[in-house]
Formats: structure tokens, C-alpha cells, sequence
């Protein structure tokens, strides 16, 4: 059974403090929380997946880290406004574990299409963390989620 797990980013320092959007001191430890928590649960990926955007790769960097995986891969099609067609049609080809760390409203709608609904179905929150697997038929289940 393929599983996909979304991660939104962690907390970041305010725009007008740090442009490039770093993940803040709480950000850091309530991702370093979540990841210990994946670590305790066995997760195992392949690779990350992350935007290009600073607090994504932050966040990714902390899981790979925690959960010992050396593929951390700059995804296009992942930014907050992007389209999830094209992120949702590669997960659906896929036939390992992956992580996916991304934004809002982008991390809801790619949700939304692997579980084959038409309405926003969780609110995702800063360093959270959703496990979804895929039956035989080919859509997807939530399994889990984590906050901080």
C-alpha cells in the first residue's frame, strides 16, 4: 500500500521581520515535535517533496533529518497558488512512500482531489502532519494526523 503524507509548513517569522519567511524558533520545535512523533511511528519515505519556498524546505529539511531520508526534492507545482493537478496526477503514478511539505490553500485543494471529494475536508495547520494510503481501488484514506 502506497502511503502520501502532507505536511504544511512550520510557523515563520512575519514578513515584515524576515523576508525570505524562515521558520520561526516555535516553528522549529513544534516541527522537530511532529517529526519525533513520525520517527516513534516507523514513517519511512522515499523522498520529500517540498516547494522552493524557504519554509518548505526548512520543514522538509527537519523530517529528513528525524526520519533519515536523503532525498529532499524541490518540486515545482507545489506554491500555495499553484494548480494540484499536476502534483495529484504524479502522487496517483507513484508506488512508493512519499512526504509532501507545502502551503495553503494548495496542501487543502491536493486533499481534496486524493480523496475524490469536492469540498475542503481539513484545515491544515502550521507543522501538521496527515498520512493518507492508497486502497486497491486506487483512492486514498486518511490513516492519521499529527499536530504539534
Amino acid at each position: 500500500m502506497t502511503r502520501i503524507y502532507l505536511v504544511q509548513h512550520g510557523k515563520t517569522y512575519p514578513k515584515e521581520v524576515d523576508p525570505e519567511r524562515r521558520l520561526s524558533e516555535e516553528g522549529v520545535r513544534e516541527t522537530e515535535s511532529v517529526a519525533r512523533k513520525a520517527r516513534a511511528l516507523e514513517v519511512k519515505v522515499r523522498e520529500i517533496w517540498h516547494s522552493g519556498k524557504t519554509r518548505a524546505r526548512m520543514t522538509a529539511e527537519i523530517f529528513s533529518e528525524y526520519l533519515g531520508v536523503d532525498e529532499l526534492i524541490e518540486k515545482e507545482n507545489l506554491a500555495p497558488l499553484d494548480d494540484p493537478r499536476p502534483i495529484y496526477e504524479e502522487l496517483m503514478n507513484i508506488d512508493y512512500d512519499v512526504m509532501v511539505v507545502g502551503h495553503l490553500p494548495h496542501l487543502s485543494k491536493l486533499l481534496s482531489m486524493l480523496l475524490h471529494v469536492d469540498t475542503e475536508v481539513l484545515r491544515f495547520n502550521y507543522s501538521h502532519l496527515l498520512a493518507l494510503e492508497r486502497e486497491e481501488s486506487g483512492k486514498f484514506l486518511i490513516i492519521w494526523y499529527i499536530p504539534p
